[in-house]
């Protein structure tokens, strides 16, 4: 990957900082989350690297995924013309996404 990839990559995503304040019955981790960890938020468990436990401090990245986006939205695009194909009104429907 080259530096400008590496820079775009960076721009596109943020980095946050949390901390595992507790992990309660029922599978919930509650995080506390950002620089001064004044935020609180709860997480599934299965969603913590293995072997986390409470007191911990994690690394949590947050990225835009183009790839992913763009593949939705051509699979509601090839949806929406087998719809319009069906109905037999193609100029009648403008579907927007």
């Amino acid at each position: 990957m080259t530096e400008s990839d590496n820079q775009k990559r960076t721009l596109q995503s943020k980095q946050i900082h949390a901390v595992i304040d507790r992990i309660e019955d029922g599978g919930m981790a509650v995080l506390l989350v950002g620089d001064d960890e004044g935020k609180q938020i709860d997480i599934p468990v299965s969603l913590l690297p293995r072997g986390a436990s409470d007191g911990d401090h994690l690394k949590i990245t947050i990225s835009i995924d183009k790839e992913s986006r763009d593949a939705a939205t051509s699979r509601v695009k090839n949806l929406q013309e087998k719809l319009m194909q069906k109905s037999g009104a193609q100029d009648e429907k403008d579907f927007k996404l």
